[in-house]
């Protein structure tokens, strides 16, 4: 991943977190399949993944407890 993709899927994520809340968790949940799609981010937690992209790992992680939260809020 590239500082540009990486800067790009940061301003995206931002962007959900302050667009519409009723449509918080659909595309929170799109950008976790995009990660997943895109840059091979397991949907589990795996550490040899961890150790080798730990930035994209963490935004996964952050994303990933966001719409956590969301789905708990919604459901």
């Amino acid at each position: 991943m590239t500082v540009g993709e990486m800067d790009k899927l940061t301003k995206r994520f931002n962007s959900i977190l302050s667009g519409w809340p009723g449509l918080r968790t659909q595309r929170l949940e799109n950008l976790l399949f995009d990660l997943e799609e895109a840059y091979g981010v397991p949907g589990y937690q795996n550490e040899s993944f961890a150790k080798e992209s730990p930035v994209l790992s963490q935004l996964y992680d952050t994303v990933f407890e966001e719409f956590s939260d969301s789905v708990e809020v919604v459901g």
